[in-house]
């Protein structure tokens, strides 16, 4: 092999790793801020179970608190720190749920969802 053809190859090689690893390095463009969490959907699949229509703490919250007051979504009386505060020590026949159940950021979402306005929830 001469020392021209050598070169050439070795140009050649080295331009094609340049190449691949030009490809491979992470896009250098800011990462999007992940979403927030949907408090309206995590609190129709993590507590709707026991608290929407017909569900046990449904009904124990009518029977304690009165007609109209059973249904979380609907209430207007409710602030996020009371929600996460019964979610995390549990009240009466509300179990205590850990982090591992609903994460700290998840709960975050329910209680912002329970505490908005109506009108705002639609």
């Amino acid at each position: 092999m001469t020392v021209r053809r050598f070169f050439a190859a070795s140009a050649g090689l080295v331009a094609l790793l340049c190449t691949t690893f030009a490809a491979a390095q992470p896009n250098s463009a800011k990462p999007s801020a992940p979403a927030k969490p949907d408090g309206g959907a995590l609190f129709q699949n993590r507590c709707g179970y026991c608290h929407l229509a017909g569900g046990t703490g449904t009904m124990m919250l009518e029977r304690r608190l009165g007609k109209g007051h059973g249904l979380l979504g609907e209430r207007a009386d409710l602030n996020a720190d009371f929600v996460q505060a019964v979610v995390r020590n549990g009240l009466n026949s509300m179990p205590a749920l850990t982090r591992v159940e609903v994460s700290d950021e998840e709960l975050s979402a329910i209680g912002r969802f329970l505490a908005a306005p109506k009108a705002a929830r639609k």
